[in-house]
């Protein structure tokens, strides 16, 4: 009887090799919102002189329910009006899941505003993300337009490559100016992600705005933010040591067994 002992295996190298050049370079967070509820949200409305706001929850949304700003200017145009959205849900730590690289972001908005009771058409749409970091809520403004065309209807909204300088410092004081001071840090502390909607007012064709009673419905739905980060060294540090106990288990000896040659 012959017996033959196969060769020890070890894969810890291998392991290692493998998961260094698998690991990505860049990993990615999603976060969705395609039913819009109230409750997870930090909710804050903003209007000018003469102004009056309500924001609720709406079941008039794209579709199911969504985020639905009212307002009425009674003595002016309605270009001071500003909803805030904060979603206590879409929060990411870069200092445990690796610092962010860019963020892309998307929202379905709806405006129907009215001068003197009478509809009228929407020049651009603003797509705002909000990012608030240690107590400081920053946003990030992009225009879409000119559409000039009666409102009343649903626009998706969506940009990529946002970066940390793209967002500026919110003034509450202010909340009409797009800021100019930046210092969200995309490599620090936790950030909670959230969107802004704001009427603009109604202009006449020379740009002068129209000083009539103007009221408005504004709403979004389907809200989402995308995150790419660069994982922490200490995320693949502990994949690593899990595929190297793998490989050391499977290096262990084993027994030899017999085989029989007929001759």
């Amino acid at each position: 009887m012959i017996a033959f002992k196969p060769a020890k295996t070890c894969l810890a190298s291998g392991a290692l090799s493998a998961v260094l050049m698998a690991a990505p370079a860049v990993a990615s967070t999603r976060f969705s919102d395609t039913t819009f509820s109230s409750s997870d949200y930090i909710l804050t409305s903003f209007g000018g002189p003469s102004v009056t706001t309500s924001l609720a929850q709406s079941t008039s949304g794209n579709p199911g329910t969504a985020l639905e700003g009212t307002y009425a200017a009674f003595n002016g145009n309605g270009a001071g009006v500003l909803f805030t959205a904060l979603n206590q849900n879409f929060v990411y730590d870069p200092t445990v899941r690796g610092a962010i690289t860019s963020i892309s972001a998307s929202l379905d908005r709806f405006f129907s505003p009215t001068v003197d009771a009478i509809p009228i058409a929407v020049g651009s749409y603003s797509l705002r993300i909000l990012a608030e970091q240690n107590g400081k809520i920053y946003q990030a403004v992009f225009t879409f337009g000119p559409f000039n065309q009666l409102g009343g209807d649903w626009h998706t909204l969506a940009t990529s490559n946002i970066q940390a300088s793209d967002f500026k410092l919110f003034d509450p004081a202010n909340f009409s100016a797009p800021g100019s001071l930046t210092g969200l840090d995309y490599a620090g502390s936790a950030i909670t992600f959230g969107f802004a909607m704001r009427a603009a007012g109604a202009v006449d064709s020379n740009g002068a705005p129209v000083n009539l009673p103007s009221a408005g419905t504004l709403r979004a739905d389907n809200f989402n933010v995308s995150i790419a980060s660069v994982p922490e060294p200490s995320a693949w540090l502990m994949m690593v040591l899990g595929f190297g106990f793998v490989g050391a288990a499977m290096r262990r000896p084993k027994r030899a067994f017999p085989v029989r040659l007929a001759i």
